[in-house]
């Protein structure tokens, strides 16, 4: 039987293939920039997997014999750092891609030019029972992905081989704790003394915090990496030293304090690794950023 079309509908379909033809040609133009997000975002290569990768390379234990650094119970409180890596509006505990090993693999977080990202640190204590104080310590460090041990020689090869990132206190970016490219700023502390842990810590530990990229990172993805740390500081000891443009320096290992019944505990440690690239990226927000997790560049959106 032969199908006889209706010049009026034959002109219908003529448009609607043409408007099917040009959305194809649109959504394929489009694919760089959405779709395939490796195009879109041209990310620096990933380089080698170094020892920076994992952040036990801070170090493997801290204040006590090295035969129980492995004990949990010699650990001052649980630490965890996460950051929104999928990109969807929302910091997850229990979301896989926000967590674990996306943590320390390359690219890590994708942050664009003058776009910021908040990220949590989730600190749950464990001991009140010691002397001295807690301490959290916020760093920002370059990791070299031309060498295993992920070090650069010098500060100054350091600061020029890596992205620019700064970490503000709140978004309004008033009160800057960190910036990549000042020696001075490279590492900020946050302390609270037994008398007062754990009831203090919203006050004296900021539970969010935000990061914006200032400048692409140049040679490698994931060539930055935000680390913080929880430690016990036993009375009379100097403050934390071992700040990224002191290299070289490894941290003094305290023995326990004479008194009885009181010991050091072990550090925690987390990070997250970072690259900048030169735009943002597009999101596929699940909760329409209601929480505040993205604020995109000057005259931008999302």
């Amino acid at each position: 039987m032969k199908t006889v079309t209706h010049p009026r509908q034959n002109q219908r379909l003529q448009r609607q293939s043409r408007l099917l033809a040009g959305g194809l040609l649109l959504a394929a133009a489009s694919i760089p920039f959405a779709a395939d997000a490796q195009t879109y975002l041209a990310l620096p290569d990933k380089g080698v997997e170094t020892q920076k990768d994992v952040p036990a390379d801070f170090h493997k234990y801290f204040g006590q014999r090295i035969n129980s650094w492995r004990d949990r119970q010699r650990q001052i409180a649980k630490l965890d750092l996460d950051a929104d890596m999928n990109q969807d509006g929302v910091l997850s505990n229990t979301d896989p891609a926000d967590s674990g090993s996306f943590e320390s693999t390359p690219p890590g977080v994708v942050l664009g030019v003058g776009e910021l990202t908040r990220m949590v640190i989730r600190l749950i204590p464990y001991r009140v029972d010691f002397d001295g104080e807690v301490v959290v310590t916020l760093e920002v460090e370059g990791i070299n992905r031309g060498a295993r041990t992920g070090e650069f020689e010098t500060l100054d090869e350091e600061i020029a081989s890596m992205g620019h990132v700064r970490v503000w206190r709140n978004k309004d970016k008033k009160d800057l704790l960190l910036d990549s490219r000042d020696p001075t700023k490279r590492v900020v502390e946050f302390t609270t003394d037994y008398k007062t842990y754990p009831y203090n810590l919203p006050l004296a530990v900021p539970r969010f915090f935000f990061v914006e990229g200032v400048k692409s990172s140049p040679l490698y993805s994931g060539d930055v990496r935000i680390l913080v740390t929880v430690s016990h500081r036993p009375p009379g000891q100097a403050p934390y030293a071992q700040t990224t443009s002191a290299k070289n320096v490894e941290p003094e290992v305290q023995a326990p304090p004479e008194r009885v019944g009181i010991k050091s505990f072990r550090t925690s440690f987390d990070h997250v690794l970072m690259t900048v690239t030169p735009n943002h990226v597009p999101k596929e927000f699940i909760n329409g950023n209601n929480e505040g997790v993205w604020v995109a560049p000057p005259g931008k959106s999302y």
